[in-house]
């Protein structure tokens, strides 16, 4: 073997070493992306439940009782958060647009619900629950 001369074997460790390294990375990244969906659906989830709380505890105050809702995260621009209280299905139906990705949340309700919406924005990130008397009975509904 001459002096300047590479040997085919160690041209294909080489390879081999740049294609493990290339793997990993592409495993690394993927992970964080997962991880991070992972964390966004958390954090909605999370709202949901909390959110399915209160409404429970402003039915249980009664008529004219009100509280004011804070979306706990920041949202970007382009983001947005639909609540939709349905009536027929008796659900509260979360539609989350994060990332350019669309999550929904579904939570029964014990307590009735008027059909009623909310859309949250960076710049809107609050609303109200409230009560109502219709026909003789107590609702809950959602109003910016």
């Amino acid at each position: 073997m001459r002096k300047a001369q590479i040997s085919l074997d160690l041209l294909f460790a080489i390879f081999l070493i740049l294609l493990t390294l290339v793997n990993l990375t592409y495993l690394a990244t993927s992970e964080t992306a997962h991880s991070e969906m992972f964390s966004t659906i958390s954090e909605v989830k999370t709202f949901s439940i909390s959110l399915r709380d209160h409404i429970t505890k402003v039915y249980a105050v009664g008529e004219g009782f009100k509280k004011k809702e804070v979306f706990p995260f920041n949202l970007e621009s382009g983001e947005s958060i639909r609540i939709h209280l349905n009536s027929s299905s008796n659900s509260i139906i979360i539609n989350a647009t994060i990332d350019g990705k669309s999550y929904t949340i579904t939570q029964r309700s014990d307590v009735p619900l008027k059909d009623s919406n909310v859309t949250l924005t960076n710049s809107k990130r609050e609303f109200w629950i409230s009560t109502e008397i219709s026909g003789g009975m107590l609702y809950v509904k959602v109003e910016p």
